[in-house]
């Protein structure tokens, strides 16, 4: 392989792409796809949510701490739940603006570059005082 896209049954796996880069590619994509059994606040997610992307996200917790199902992305817990979901939302392009749509509100409202920073701040407050 070297190392460029490899696509196939409507997947497309692309490799490491500059950060300007994936924000377009984002952008394009049907959806963001996350199968995590185990994540943090996810930055893919965070980032698919604010270019307009639709999320499926597999339901652990921190991908349940930032989408809502139904609202502003799609969670599952099987793959077979995985594949239903998004055959759905390629189905509905109703359901994928919806999503989309709730999920750049929601990014703007809790998760803004403000939002985040003043969080950053305060907890490095906190850590700082604690010494």
């Amino acid at each position: 392989a070297g190392g460029g896209a490899v696509s196939g049954a409507g997947v497309a796996f692309q490799p490491p792409v500059p950060r300007d880069d994936l924000l377009v590619l984002l952008g394009y994509a049907k959806a963001v796809l996350n199968s995590s059994r185990s994540e943090g606040m996810s930055n893919t997610l965070l980032e698919g949510m604010t270019c307009g992307t639709p999320i499926v996200a597999r339901a652990c917790p921190g991908n349940v701490s930032l989408v809502r199902h139904r609202r502003t992305g799609l969670l599952y817990s099987t793959p077979s739940e995985c594949v239903a979901l998004c055959k759905e939302l390629l189905q509905h392009p109703h359901l994928s603006a919806t999503l989309s749509s709730a999920a750049g509100v929601y990014v703007s409202m809790h998760h803004s570059l403000e939002k985040e920073r003043n969080s950053l701040k305060s907890a490095l407050e906190v850590l700082l005082d604690s010494n």
